[in-house]
């Protein structure tokens, strides 16, 4: 089926104002896949037909569920970041009961929480175990444990509630036999069915995150692994939107990949033991790292503040190495950042070529087209970019990072391991490239390899503070990444166990 260009970007910007949800250039393909499933499934010959049946019709919203459902299939499984989970038992939960008991009340003390964007179900059963797991005397209290969705056939599955071995990976004995019911799946296969005392603390039901009404009053809001899929905009906007959803002193947990920094200051950051976490603030919070986090305001200015703690983290670095970038286009570098985040990429690559026509020499400037090309998945064109770099500066260590990054995405992962182990071999403190070495191990089965490479990562960041911004991240901190590299470690050493 034929699917023309302008097609796609009418289709990508119907999506992301309806739901949130964005599509990267490269990315445009699962996309377009569902788009023709769903012409071919409605008996439409042509993708413009089915757009004007999406965006016109009287069945358009059922029909939007239908498409949303094959664009945002997921896999979790229970206790996804066990550490969260272990900051909810032992710290959330009990500062938020000992507060309630002390609240005088003549009905039962309540605890609300929401699951946003709860997928299949493992994240709101897992909450409600959590829940059971402190609170021995549920009688007393009044718990409601909301979970949404904005995908039909993922709720359909999350109120059945039963599930297959690989969900359930995380789960210990202990919870295994006091929640779930183990019963004959397909095939003879064992199925695992979360116990009615769990399920009957879960309501769920559908919300598209982008409904100008969001629910209220929760003590805690989970919405994990959401934002990711979002724009920059869509996440500022549903912030400020889950501070109102908040109690005051409320909580939220978002994934493992996902930050505030730098886009609200209505939410604290906290770190504790071993994960990261947000309570809604009153007043506007300065973070760890020293930098003042600004109030959410435009994406651009957002974008501006990401990319001037990107540059003076990645200034910091080569300082090091003696190749700190020509202070006159430092201000050309802000802005090039600047357009990268905000996926101009054609403005972006102009003010390459006006750099370079400063300073061809400046080896920043063509690391950055690299990235801005292998960000588009124009990986060969990226490749040559940071050939220039090397050929400038043989010692620059991200270009080796860049490249082991391209072959992992490629597959090719002999030719990754190498590049990333000259870019440690150049700089033993490149945590990124730790951190995707650790992930070439993975991918390749080197168990034992891959958690030594997490741990050397950690090793790295927990030198600094969490609020830190990375060098050469694309804007990531150290929290952040110390997050992934535990969520990692976990999974790594169920499978070893």
């Amino acid at each position: 089926m034929i699917f023309p260009e302008g097609s796609k970007n009418k289709f990508r910007n119907f999506v992301t104002s309806r739901c949130g949800l964005y599509f990267k250039d490269h990315d445009l393909g699962s996309l377009e896949d569902a788009i023709v499933e769903r012409t071919k499934a409605c008996g439409f010959d042509s993708v413009e037909r089915y757009y004007t049946y999406l965006t016109y019709s009287s069945e358009k919203e059922t029909e939007f569920r239908e498409l949303l459902n094959l664009l945002t299939i997921k896999h979790t499984y229970f206790f996804r970041n066990e550490p969260q989970f272990k900051v909810l038992r032992e710290r959330v939960l009990p500062e938020i009961i000992e507060r309630k008991k002390r609240a005088p009340a003549a009905l039962k003390p309540a605890l609300r929480i929401w699951s946003a964007g709860c997928s299949t179900g493992e994240e709101p059963y897992s909450i409600a175990m959590a829940v059971a797991d402190v609170i021995k005397d549920l009688d007393e209290w009044s718990v409601q444990i909301i979970a949404t969705d904005a995908s039909t056939s993922a709720l359909e599955k999350s109120k059945a509630g039963i599930y297959g071995k690989s969900p359930i990976m995380l789960v210990d004995e202990r919870h295994k036999k006091k929640y779930f019911i183990e019963q004959p799946g397909p095939g003879g296969r064992p199925q695992y069915a979360v116990c009615d005392t769990i399920k009957k603390m879960v309501h769920f039901s559908y919300l598209n995150l982008m409904d100008k009404k969001l629910p209220g009053g929760f003590d805690i809001i989970f919405c994990r692994n959401v934002v990711i899929y979002f724009e920059l905009e869509t996440t500022i906007k549903l912030m400020d939107r889950f501070h109102s959803s908040l109690a005051d002193d409320g909580y939220l947990f978002i994934g493992y990949s996902e930050s505030l920094q730098f886009i609200s200051d209505k939410f604290r950051m906290e770190n504790w033991k071993e994960s990261v976490f947000y309570r809604k603030s009153r007043e506007a919070a300065v973070p760890g790292g020293g930098v003042p986090s600004p109030a959410a305001g435009t994406v651009e200015e957002v974008i501006e503040e990401i990319s001037k703690a990107e540059l003076e983290a990645e200034k910091k670095v080569e300082l090091k190495r003696h190749v700190t970038p020509p202070e006159r286009i430092e201000s050309l570098l802000v802005q090039i950042m600047k357009a990268f985040h905000l996926k101009r990429y054609d403005e972006a690559l102009s003010l390459i070529d006006k750099a370079q026509a400063i300073d061809n020499s400046a080896v920043d400037t063509y690391y950055l087209a690299a990235e801005i090309y292998a960000n588009q998945g124009k990986l060969d064109t990226a490749k040559e970019r940071l050939q220039a770099v090397l050929e400038l500066n043989e010692l620059f260590t991200p270009a080796y990072y860049l490249f082991g990054s391209i072959y992992t995405e490629e597959g090719n992962l002999e030719k990754a391991e190498k590049n990333l182990k000259k870019a440690l071999y150049l700089d033993a403190d490149f945590a990124l490239a730790y951190f995707s070495l650790a992930t070439v191990y993975r991918k390749e089965g080197r168990v034992n390899e891959a958690l030594r490479g997490y741990r050397n990562t950690l090793n790295v960041l927990l030198k600094d503070v969490p609020d830190a911004i990375i060098a050469y991240s694309g804007g990531f901190n150290s929290g952040t990444l110390i997050s992934m590299c535990k969520n990692n470690i976990e999974r790594l050493k169920k499978r070893i166990e």
